[in-house]
């Protein structure tokens, strides 16, 4: 191997180690074409305007589910809870036995686009724009519908390649100096 691609790789590593330190919360896409469903584990999602609501989400081009990204497609974001650990790693591609799960216990329908029963909350999003991002897609949902569990779940965390539970000190708990989407 050549001293440039060599080093070219190992800032590739260092990029992924150091970019794993932020903090993320844990989600699972789905989107389906005439019937067919793909999903896949992501943390690479972000709310982007209020006016419209619009978030983005960042699949890998190689991801099943990138067969079916296009403009106009619709597509949901669920966020997972610490109890969803194993359908994160099932969605991730690890070998977890949910096969048996009937579709109807792991998903609901919305009106556009399947969701994750149990999440913590969901995104129903129609697809506005789609931009090449190197090896993976900027995608730009618009958000359509909205789910947010009754329950009290605490979030799944994604923190140094591991997964992270919140520790739940009320007290300690700071609230924002202002609200970052003003």
């Amino acid at each position: 191997m050549s001293k440039n691609i060599e080093q070219q790789s190992d800032l590739v590593q260092d990029y992924r180690n150091t970019i794993g330190l932020f903090a993320t919360g844990v989600t699972v896409l789905i989107i389906e074409h005439e019937g067919d469903v793909r999903c896949m584990t992501a943390n690479a999602v972000s709310s982007l305007s209020l006016e419209p609501i619009q978030l983005l989400v960042c699949p890998s081009k190689k991801a099943a589910f990138s067969e079916f990204v296009k403009e106009g497609a619709h597509f949901s974001v669920n966020i997972l809870g610490i109890h969803q650990e194993d359908v994160s790693n099932h969605f991730a591609g690890a070998k977890i036995d949910l096969e048996e799960i009937p579709y109807e216990q792991l998903f609901s329908d919305a009106s556009s686009a399947p969701r994750l029963k149990d999440c913590i909350a969901s995104f129903s999003c129609k697809i506005n724009k789609q931009y090449d991002g190197g090896d993976h897609w900027i995608v730009v949902g618009e958000v359509e519908e909205l789910y947010k569990n009754d329950a009290d779940i605490e979030p799944l965390l994604f923190f140094g390649g591991k997964y992270h539970y919140p520790a739940k000190i009320e007290d300690e708990h700071i609230q924002p100096a202002g609200d970052p989407y003003q």
